[in-house]
């Protein structure tokens, strides 16, 4: 690696993480507001450009005087379905490290950007909590915050909330999309008179203090952070030098089975954490509910495009098969010894950290071994078969 680049970028990668992660930087109100009022900024310091003042306009004696107070700019809780199954997408993309996808959701992105969204996938998932919107500058845009709980690989049980800001407008297709190149100087005036009202204020003081409450509670998540912020800062410039270099970078895929095949025979899953259920096999079709994570389900087939048919209150629904982890009778699996937790972790739904996470499998439990391979266990736990990494585990076998 060149010395020289990698010195100039890791520091580069540490300063600006602050912006790409708000995890780590809970207090700041993200993409909108970096965006917006920074380019405002910019724009008034440069020569040239005059900001219209409307102080010393003489008005007419007999010139009638309108009212022109402008109306309260209120923030409200979201009720589009289209925008919440965005944004349900949207950190879907970052727990499960799709960055393909998540790229394809913003106008405009930068390579560092998508190596450490990627970087932190690998210790972070999201739990969408809530949307709250403002209007946008004209009909065609909206001013959102996504509430959200992080939750950490480490500590699972142990989330601490966020929340991120984004100017977001419709393209030609009426599909939303975020918007992260500069805004013109109208948009970012308006964004700016947004931003200080007071419910965004109320949201930000709310979400502030039950973080503080949070780390109050659990300072070792604080030190974990730090120690993330750090590792996440070191494997994204490596990964950032050797593009510059012309290797090939590893980014995380989402697996999806490929093979064609269906399964129609009836069995029972459980949701890995909240999902839509939709009316039919695709990412455009619309939703019919949500099913929540650890909630059971019937299965009624499982399809070879990655979606899987589902008995939703009596109705037929479908979920992404990733998002589901299917129960098997225990008496028809071959298990090989048993596994004990030295320490909590994660359960997995893959052998994979970038696998959604279930829950976590406490220190002293113990569980059926079904095989082993490249630092991950099969096992067999409450009906379920996961994964669970070795390093974690002590391992006896029959």
């Amino acid at each position: 690696m060149n010395k020289v680049f990698y010195n100039k970028i890791v520091p580069f990668v540490q300063k600006n993480i602050k912006i790409a992660a708000p995890v780590f930087l809970m207090l700041v109100t993200a993409l909108v507001t970096y965006v917006a009022l920074s380019a405002r900024d910019r724009r008034a310091d440069e020569p040239g450009i005059a900001i219209a003042d409307p102080v010393g306009v003489q008005l007419q004696p007999e010139t009638e005087v309108v009212d022109e107070t402008p109306v309260p700019i209120v923030l409200t809780e979201n009720t589009d379905t289209a925008l919440s199954d965005f944004f349900e997408a949207y950190y879907l993309c970052l727990s499960n490290g799709d960055v393909d996808t998540w790229e394809s959701m913003i106008d405009s992105v930068e390579v560092l950007d998508k190596i450490i969204k990627a970087e932190q996938s690998r210790y972070l998932d999201y739990e969408l909590t809530g949307i709250y919107t403002l209007p946008g500058y004209d009909d065609s845009s909206l001013i959102a915050f996504a509430v959200t709980n992080v939750v950490f690989d480490k500590y699972p049980e142990d989330t601490l909330p966020a929340y991120d800001g984004f100017y977001v407008r419709k393209d030609s297709n009426g599909n939303y999309q975020i918007i992260n190149t500069e805004l013109s100087l109208e948009e970012n005036e308006y964004c700016a008179e947004a931003l200080a009202c007071d419910d965004v204020v109320e949201l930000g003081n709310r979400i502030t203090t039950d973080y503080n409450d949070r780390i109050t509670a659990r300072p070792e998540l604080l030190t974990y952070m730090k120690e993330l912020d750090s590792v996440v800062s070191l494997e994204a410039g490596d990964k950032l030098a050797a593009l510059n270099a012309g290797e090939e970078i590893v980014m995380p895929e989402i697996e999806v089975p490929d093979d064609g095949e269906e399964d129609t025979e009836i069995r029972m899953a459980t949701a890995n954490s909240n999902v839509n259920v939709r009316v039919s096999d695709s990412m455009n079709a619309d939703t019919m509910g949500q099913l929540r994570g650890g909630q059971s389900v019937e299965v009624t087939e499982i399809k070879g495009n990655g979606w899987s048919q589902i008995n939703y209150e009596g109705r037929v629904g479908y979920v992404k098969s990733e998002y589901l982890t299917l129960e098997i009778d225990i008496s028809t699996v071959e298990t090989i010894g048993t596994v004990t937790a030295t320490e909590t972790l994660n359960i997995r739904a893959t052998a994979s950290t970038d696998g959604m996470i279930m829950g976590s499998f406490a220190k002293g439990t113990t569980a059926r071994l079904v095989s082993e391979k490249d630092g991950w266990c099969e096992v067999v736990y409450n009906n379920k078969v996961v994964y669970l990494s070795s390093q974690y585990l002590e391992i006896q076998l029959d």
